[in-house]
């Protein structure tokens, strides 16, 4: 009998290396593919909650616009409360510009119980003035931060014009704005312009088309658009 016959014991090293190398593989794919799974749902969410970032806004100032109070005037500038503006400005809008380039619209109008908050318990008109703009955090007191914010401005209709602005509530709606843009249609003359507020421009537009451009914590960039109506509510007794 040959007893030169044995069995081995054990992996050789290239079976060792294959198999590493197979398991490094096998792992290596499975982690990308875990990755893009991963990154996947980033982005959907991510996405998702810039549209709800833009419902939000959107679904916000549509409300408020169509509770447009048109029979009464602004209050004057906060810087010469002395001039009050004449009866038919009750609507200002003011084309701007940011500094990356981008559109930065303010808008100024009165709503009926339109606002958040009702100082004095309600005791007042029920009519406030809101402004809509983009700037840097109000609330940031030097804090160096450079994020823009789309701001809400909220002041009751009360007289006289000090004690108003006295009142006024001013807070941050998002930092994810990079754009604001409004547009008004003037009925009479068939047309869309940048501004309103001005001779010849008085009242209240027909039709208002606003563009709110967002990004996202991700930095996809991604622009909303609606047009409200604009009716002017009457003052409830």
């Amino acid at each position: 009998m040959n007893n030169r016959t044995r069995s081995s014991a054990g992996f050789t090293l290239i079976e060792i290396t294959i198999a590493v190398a197979i398991l490094g593989t096998m792992l290596f794919v499975g982690y990308s593919a875990l990755s893009n799974i991963s990154w996947g749902k980033k982005t959907i969410d991510d996405r998702r909650e810039l549209r709800l970032t833009a419902a939000s806004v959107l679904s916000r100032l549509t409300r408020e616009l169509q509770l447009s109070f048109g029979q009464l005037p602004l209050l004057p500038p906060r810087d010469n409360l002395a001039k009050p503006y004449p009866s038919t400005v009750v609507l200002i809008g003011e084309p701007g510009t940011l500094e990356n380039g981008a559109p930065g619209d303010s808008l100024t109008f009165l709503a009926l119980e339109g606002g958040q908050y009702l100082p004095d318990g309600g005791r007042h008109s029920g009519v406030v003035q809101i402004t809509y703009r983009v700037e840097p955090d109000p609330q940031d007191k030097g804090g160096g931060k450079e994020e823009l914010f789309l701001v809400r401005e909220e002041t009751p209709l009360i007289a006289p014009p000090k004690r108003a602005y006295g009142q006024t509530m001013t807070f941050p709606i998002t930092d994810a704005v990079t754009a604001l843009e409004f547009r008004y249609y003037d009925g009479e003359k068939d047309e869309w312009v940048d501004s309103w507020g001005i001779e010849g421009r008085e009242g209240l537009p027909k039709l208002i088309r606003f563009s709110l451009t967002l990004r996202s914590p991700l930095g996809d960039s991604q622009t909303f658009s609606t047009i409200v109506a604009i009716r002017s509510a009457a003052k409830q007794q």
